[in-house]
C-alpha cells in the first residue's frame, strides 16, 4: 500500500503542493524497530521541469519509542526536512542519498520509504524515556558520545594503548 503516492504524468511544469498524514497504518508497513504509532503529516512540494523534479518535503509530528532503560513507551517530536531530486534519464537507479534517475514515462512517485527513512535517522541512537534522562545524558547525546561503556570495554582500550607513544604526546 502507497501512502504518498503522487501522480506526476500531466502535471504541468512549475511548483505542486501536497500533504498526507500519516498514522499507524504507515509503520506498520515498515519494520517497527525504529518507531511505532507516527501521527506524522508530511508536506510535500514539488517543482517539476521537463528534466527533473525537485521534492521537498516537510516532516512533522510524532512517533512512539520504547524506553532502552526502563521499556516504557513515550512520545518523541520530530521536524525534519528533506529535499531529494529525480532526474529523468533511461534506466531507473539511484545516484546517491539526494538523487535518483527515473524514466520520463513514470506515471507515480511515492515517498513512503524517503520519509520513513529520514524520521528512523532522526531519531537518537539511545532511546532514553524524558522522565529517566539526566543531564549527563543529554549533553553526550547532543555531542554524539556513548552514553554507556563497560569497565570491561574501558579496560580492553587501556590494554591496546601502547605506552611508547605517551612519550610523544609530550613533545611541543
Amino acid at each position: 500500500m502507497k501512502f504518498t503516492e503522487i501522480q506526476i504524468s500531466g502535471l504541468r511544469e512549475g511548483s505542486h503542493s501536497f500533504q498526507f498524514l500519516l498514522d499507524s497504518r504507515f509503520s506498520d508497513a515498515f519494520s517497527a524497530d525504529f518507531f511505532s504509532e507516527p501521527s506524522l503529516k508530511a508536506d510535500v512540494r514539488l517543482d517539476t521541469s521537463e528534466t527533473m523534479l525537485k521534492a521537498e518535503i516537510q516532516i512533522t509530528g510524532s512517533v512512539e519509542l520504547e524506553c532502552d532503560r526502563s521499556l516504557e513507551k513515550f512520545r518523541r517530536d520530530v521536524s525534519e526536512k528533506v529535499i531529494h531530486f529525480y532526474k529523468f534519464g533511461g534506466e531507473e537507479q539511484e545516484l546517491s542519498d539526494e538523487m535518483d534517475v527515473i524514466n520520463p514515462e513514470r506515471v507515480h512517485l511515492d515517498f513512503d520509504q524517503l520519509i520513513y527513512d529520514t524520521v528512523a535517522l532522526s531519531l537518537p541512537q539511545k532511546k532514553i524515556h524524558p522522565d529517566l534522562l539526566t543531564e549527563e545524558d543529554a549533553d553526550e547525546a547532543a555531542e554524539g558520545h556513548l552514553i554507556y561503556t563497560s569497565a570491561a570495554e574501558i579496560e580492553e582500550d587501556n590494554e591496546k594503548r601502547d605506552s611508547r607513544w605517551d612519550i610523544l604526546k609530550n613533545l611541543n
